[in-house]
């Protein structure tokens, strides 16, 4: 009777070598391949760490404003800039904030009772003036006043305001009735806890805004440009209305100065500038007290200043919407500055 073999055979045992020696080059490959990734599957392997909130070491009084609102609940952690970081927030539209003198931000996720998710960001500029120039230069089209305050307005997802030198944006992910009445019980809840920065009342300065006349303007055109106002380098905090006048249309500012001197200064400027781009003075009745009529085809510039205003028509359609809309805003001034 043959023995029969208990362990494995010479051929078997060379098969298993084999077989190892190809999964341990398999191995020694896939390490290799895996120390030479390409950089997108790195990133997507490794996601960079969340934002670092705010700048190291400072304290941003923004962010006491976002600890907590009524009628949203927090849903993350608060994160702040300043003038150095806020590209890092809004890379592109920084410039905007900035030239209206930025302080900082804060900004913080909250969810809504109805599920949707609100980001609420306050920004604190210099002045109530600079909040309105963000506030007027980044108006939504199709959005409608708000009730909140004369100085806000709301879109079908979003509600902006300004309250003194701050202004806010409470942008939601959705535009149901529902979160559109959310949003107005959380504006109402924060414009309540912000302070109102200047004075108000009798003692209140005029609110250059309420010099524009009323008749034929669409007030939700109202506007402050911070800096570079109707193409002029240097030209700043001018605010602007359109008209839609019988003669045609037409764009009326106002522009406060510290003094009449310096208010006619730049008005000679801003003549000077127009005259350099192809405009050229011509005579006409009806001006107001020492204004000039500047004229280009299709376009009809009048410039004055009256006591440390300067006041103007940019950019009429006709020669007599000019004088019209000129009239009309000479009349509104004519209390308004000594």
């Amino acid at each position: 009777m043959a023995l029969r073999r208990t362990g494995p055979g010479r051929a078997e045992r060379a098969v298993s070598a084999g077989v190892l020696a190809l999964l341990t080059a398999a191995a020694v490959w896939l390490g290799c391949a895996q120390s030479h990734l390409s950089p997108a599957v790195l990133v997507a392997l490794s996601p960079p760490p969340p934002p670092v909130a705010g700048a190291s070491g400072r304290a941003f009084a923004t962010a006491a404003f976002l600890d907590d609102l009524a009628g949203a609940t927090p849903a993350g952690a608060v994160e702040s800039y300043d003038p150095e970081t806020l590209s890092d927030r809004i890379d592109g539209k920084a410039e905007l904030y900035l030239a209206a003198n930025f302080k900082e931000m804060s900004v913080r996720p909250f969810a809504l009772p109805g599920g949707a998710r609100l980001d609420a960001s306050v920004y604190a500029q210099a002045a109530p003036r600079d909040a309105y120039a963000v506030l007027s230069s980044q108006r939504r089209p199709g959005a409608e006043p708000s009730a909140l305050a004369p100085d806000a307005y709301a879109t079908q997802n979003a509600l902006y305001f300004t309250r003194g030198p701050f202004y806010v944006e409470l942008s939601a992910d959705r535009a149901d009735p529902a979160t559109r009445q959310a949003l107005a019980e959380v504006a109402k809840s924060l414009f309540a806890r912000l302070p109102a920065g200047e004075a108000s009342g009798e003692n209140a300065p005029r609110d250059p805004k309420a010099l524009f006349p009323a008749e034929g303007m669409d007030s939700q055109s109202l506007r402050l440009a911070a800096a570079d106002a109707m193409g002029m380098a240097g030209f700043s905090n001018v605010y602007t209305a359109d008209y839609a006048l019988a003669a045609g249309a037409a764009t009326a500012f106002i522009a406060g100065r510290d003094t009449p001197a310096a208010a006619e200064a730049e008005a000679s400027a801003f003549a000077a500038f127009l005259l350099q781009n192809g405009y050229a003075r011509q005579a006409a009745d009806g001006l107001p007290e020492g204004a000039v009529l500047l004229a280009a085809p299709g376009s009809f510039e009048i410039i004055w200043t009256r006591g440390g205003l300067i006041a103007g028509v940019h950019d009429a359609i006709s020669r007599e919407a000019a004088v019209e809309l000129a009239g009309k805003l000479a009349a509104s001034l004519k209390d308004a500055a000594p």
